[in-house]
């Protein structure tokens, strides 16, 4: 059961990551979406290049040392992201958003000193969880579903080929997360185990024949199936149906098709090499999504799309 626990716990943060997101977007301003149509189909191609163009900034300042420059970095992103998290929840309790902004200040500045006082794994998977949920639910009301599919797409094939051609996926990952930096989620698969291990190893590979000390996921690997979720909670029919709404049967398709990908991934993680997420989860997304809708809504054609 104990060697079991690593596969649970990154399930529970992968379900955990999009029912958060879902119940979270519905909270947000319109002001918060990313993009102002979200049904343009371009859009997921500007997302992409935004991505490489960051990904390229943090990989050259990574070669030329410039740590404390990627660090501030994700220190104001992640600040930023996190109020965007806590504001819709305090203005619940707070709707005049005084108290509201004055709390989540605190809570996000709290967080950022632990995680820059302190960086343990823990810390490090808290604030990642806070995090993904945020960005998720962003994104995924920032897209409708075809621009969605297509960004899954796209950042499948763009995952496999960083991982397995040119390899810089890996170099971000180990140069960013041995800055105790939430870039990747950390099950400790060995009592004891502390981030100041992975600091002064310099990498979160194990050397080889050394037995693994954790298992890592990537947030994107919550995040980016988790859009297909939250765009079907939020822009597709609410027809009534068994139990719940058609549009939550598709979401929750995407989520389940997603853990399935995800538990074919794990097999592949076992065996010791890095490996590209998103082509196992986003496959199993998309999947779960199109068998989901065809059940809830009783039609094949346009609509699975968000087209009429």
């Amino acid at each position: 059961m104990r060697k079991d626990l690593p596969l649970l716990a990154m399930a529970a943060i992968y379900l955990f990551v999009q029912t958060g997101a879902i119940l979270l977007a519905p909270l947000f301003m319109p002001e918060f979406s990313a993009f102002p149509e979200p049904n343009d189909p371009i859009n997921p191609f500007i997302y992409i290049f935004l991505v490489l163009v960051m990904t390229g900034i943090i990989l050259i300042l990574i070669k030329y040392g410039r740590k404390r420059i990627v660090q501030s970095i994700f220190y104001v992103s992640i600040f930023i992201t996190m109020l965007y998290v806590f504001i819709p929840l305090f203005l619940l309790v707070d709707p005049e958003g005084t108290l509201a902004l004055i709390a989540s200040l605190a809570l996000a500045g709290g967080l950022m000193y632990l995680l820059a006082k302190k960086g343990e794994w823990y810390v490090i998977d808290g604030v990642g969880l806070i995090i993904a949920v945020g960005v998720t639910a962003i994104l995924g009301m920032s897209l409708g579903i075809l621009p969605v599919i297509i960004l899954l797409v796209i950042m499948a094939v763009y995952d496999a080929i960083s991982v397995y051609k040119t390899k810089h996926m890996i170099t971000l990952a180990e140069g960013v997360s041995t800055m105790r930096l939430p870039v990747l989620f950390i099950v400790p698969q060995k009592e004891g185990f502390s981030m100041d291990n992975v600091v002064k190893k310099g990498s979160i590979l194990p050397k080889k024949d050394e037995p693994r000390d954790a298992f890592y996921m990537g947030l994107g690997d919550t995040v980016i199936p988790g859009l297909l979720a939250v765009s079907a909670s939020l822009y597709l029919p609410e027809t009534a149906s068994f139990l719940m709404t058609a549009n939550l049967w598709a979401a929750v398709g995407a989520m389940v098709g997603g853990l399935l990908g995800y538990l074919v991934l794990f097999r592949y993680v076992l065996r010791g090499r890095p490996q590209a997420g998103l082509p196992f989860l986003n496959t199993g997304a998309i999947t779960g999504y199109l068998i989901a809708y065809a059940l809830a809504y009783g039609e094949i054609g346009l609509g699975m799309l968000g087209l009429s």
